[in-house]
Parts: structure tokens; C-alpha cells; sequence
């Protein structure tokens, strides 16, 4: 993809609505209470382990893939990625205002299929914006550009480190876990490309 760093208003509407979407398939994957992506789950353990809040944990992690971003690749980092960092919080919490865990685990796991179509879309959707990728894909992107991998086999390396990490550290894995470490990496690559032919920013 060639990345520009175009400031325009039709940017910023589409970089909202994908930050739209991504905030609200967390919420679902959060609301089915099947697990959440390796890297949470990681999070989570260390933030057992410290006392440290989970939400500043994640939120070092998010600064950390930035500067890493910025040393690898800087012109994945730009206002779309602050703008993630600081507004995806505000559609889960609309979100967990309309919908609540099912006790049937079907639906639990309908909610967290859904939450991974919607959150991957929404970060393709970041993506081709053009104003910054979200922190994770950022620093996905910027390891794959810098030493010529493919994206989907860079976020599997990650994904993998992180899910090894949490399982021996005893996080809280689960089948939700599962799928977003099988198919939100090549889902992101799916829409991203997708995307990139359907939207024209010029």
C-alpha cells in the first residue's frame, strides 16, 4: 500500500467509522466473555501479576507499538493512530449500553464472530484512511515492511509470542481467544485490500 499522510475530511469520516466499527467488535468480543485477543490476555496477566490497573497496562503496550512503529516505519504512525488510541473506547461503551452477554453459548460465540468481522473491518478500514494504522497494526505493519514479510504471517508470529506467553503465565484463554488468533490477521488482510479498491481518496 502507498501510505500517505493526507490530511482531508473525507479521511477523518472514514477513519471515524472504522474506529466505529473496531471499538464496537471489541465490545462484542468482550460482552461474550469467551476471551479476548492474545495480546489482552497477556496484558491481563501482567496486570494480575503487578496490581497495576489493566487499562494503564494496555495503554503502556499502545505506546510501546507506537514508538517501536515510529523507530521500523514511521509513516505508519500519524493522527488516525492517536485518534484510535483515545476514541475506540467510546463505541464499546455505547455498545455494552445496548447489549449484554448471553447465557447461551451459541450466541456468545455468534457475538464474537461478529465482534471479529466488525473489529477487523474497522481496522482495514483505519488502515486505508490513510491517517495512521491503530496501534497493533501499526506496529504489525511496520515489523512486515521493515524486514519484507507479509502482514498475516507477521500478526501470527506476534499473536503466537502472546498467546504462548499468556497460556504459561495462566491468562484467561478462551475460545474466543481462539478465533481471533485464527482469523483477524488475514480477516484485517482481507479488508484491507478489499477496501483499497472500493474507496478512492483522490
Amino acid at each position: 500500500m502507498n501510505f500517505k499522510m493526507n490530511l482531508s475530511l473525507k479521511r477523518i469520516i472514514y477513519t471515524i467509522i472504522g474506529i466505529f466499527f473496531l471499538g464496537t467488535g471489541v465490545a462484542f468480543i468482550t460482552i461474550a466473555g469467551l476471551g479476548t485477543n492474545p495480546l489482552d490476555a497477556l496484558d491481563e496477566v501482567i496486570s494480575n501479576a503487578t496490581g497495576i490497573a489493566f487499562a494503564r497496562i494496555t495503554f503502556v503496550a499502545q505506546i510501546l507499538m507506537v514508538l517501536i512503529s515510529l523507530l521500523l516505519w514511521p509513516k505508519n504512525v500519524g493522527i488516525g493512530t492517536i485518534m484510535a488510541m483515545f476514541l475506540t473506547q467510546v463505541p464499546i461503551d455505547i455498545t455494552y449500553h445496548f447489549i449484554s452477554r448471553s447465557p447461551e453459548l451459541l450466541i456468545n460465540i455468534i457475538f464474537v464472530l461478529l465482534g471479529i468481522i466488525l473489529m477487523t473491518f474497522g481496522a482495514g478500514l483505519v488502515i486505508v484512511s490513510g491517517l495512521g494504522m491503530g496501534t497493533y497494526e501499526a506496529l504489525t505493519f511496520s515489523i512486515a515492511y521493515r524486514f519484507n514479510l507479509k502482514f498475516v504471517y507477521t500478526k501470527y508470529i506476534l499473536d503466537s509470542i502472546f498467546l504462548i506467553l499468556a497460556i504459561i503465565f495462566k491468562g484467561q484463554i478462551g475460545i474466543g481467544t481462539i478465533l481471533i488468533y485464527l482469523l483477524s490477521g488475514k480477516l484485517i488482510d482481507f479488508f484491507k485490500n478489499f477496501l483499497e479498491t472500493r474507496i478512492n481518496f483522490d
